[in-house]
C-alpha cells in the first residue's frame, strides 16, 4: 500500500506505508537469515485491510506512528516500540482473548535476523497492549499510551472512533456491545491514572475520563443495561 492509500477513517496514511515499515525492519532485523521486508509488509498489511475491519486498519497503526513520532526522544528503544506497533493488532478476532498472543506469536514467526533482547521487548510491548494491567516497564507505558491515545481526543472524533469499533462487531446489536465493551471502559478509568507516563496523562487524561463518562451515560440513557 502507498503512503497516500487511505485509512479506514478516510485519512490519508502518511506513515504506515511500506517505505517506513522497510526502514525500520532493516534496522531491527540485520542478520543474514532476516527475511525482506516487502513481503513481510504484505502480508501485514493484508491482514489490516480486511473487509470486516473497521478501525484495527492501517489508519490505526498510521495513527499510533504519528504519536510514536511525537516521543521518540523519550523512549529508550522507538525501534522495538515501532515493530510492536506494526504487529499488536495484526491478527484481530473480534471477541477473541488471544488475539495479542496470537500476533506476538505472528512476529515471532518472521523475527530471523534479531537479537532475543529484541524479540522479547516487541512481545512484551504486543501482550501489554491487551491493556489487562498498567505497563511495567517504561517504553512499554509508552506503548500502551499511544494505543490508548484516541481516548483522549475531543467528544466528536472520540465518538466516530466508536463507531469504527462497533463496525467490527457486526453479529451484535448495539446494546450486546455496548455491554461487552463496558466493563473495559471501567477497567480503565478504575485506575488511579488511564494513562502510565506523564506525556500523555498530560495531555489525554481528563478528557479520556471525560469521554469514556459520557459514553456510558449516552448507553444508559438508551437502555442499553450498561
Amino acid at each position: 500500500m502507498s503512503s497516500g492509500a487511505p485509512a479506514a477513517s478516510g485519512k490519508p496514511l502518511r506513515r504506515a506505508n511500506a517505505e517506513r515499515f522497510g526502514a525500520v525492519w532493516r534496522r531491527a532485523h540485520r542478520g543474514p537469515d532476516a527475511l525482506p521486508p516487502r513481503p513481510v509488509f504484505d502480508e501485514l498489511a493484508a491482514h489490516y485491510r480486511g473487509p470486516e475491519r473497521t478501525y484495527h486498519t492501517l489508519g490505526h497503526v498510521d495513527d499510533c506512528l504519528a504519536r510514536l513520532d511525537t516521543v521518540a526522544h523519550l523512549v529508550a528503544a522507538p525501534d522495538a516500540i515501532e515493530i510492536a506497533l506494526w504487529f499488536h493488532d495484526v491478527l484481530c478476532d473480534p471477541g477473541a482473548r488471544d488475539n495479542e498472543i496470537r500476533s506476538a506469536r505472528w512476529y515471532l514467526a518472521r523475527s530471523a535476523g534479531t537479537t532475543p533482547r529484541f524479540r522479547i521487548a516487541v512481545c512484551r510491548m504486543i501482550l501489554a497492549s491487551r491493556h489487562l494491567q498498567p505497563a511495567i516497564r517504561a517504553d512499554a507505558r509508552y506503548m500502551v499510551d499511544i494505543d490508548l491515545a484516541g481516548f483522549g481526543h475531543p467528544w466528536n472524533e472520540f465518538r466516530r472512533t466508536t463507531d469504527l469499533v462497533r463496525g467490527e462487531f457486526p453479529h451484535k446489536s448495539d446494546a450486546e456491545f455496548a455491554r461487552g465493551l463496558a466493563p473495559f471502559l471501567r477497567s480503565l478509568v478504575a485506575r488511579d491514572a488511564m494513562y502510565g507516563t506523564a506525556f500523555f496523562r498530560e495531555r489525554c487524561e481528563a478528557t479520556a475520563r471525560r469521554n469514556v463518562a459520557q459514553l456510558i451515560a449516552e448507553w444508559r440513557e438508551l437502555g442499553y443495561g450498561v
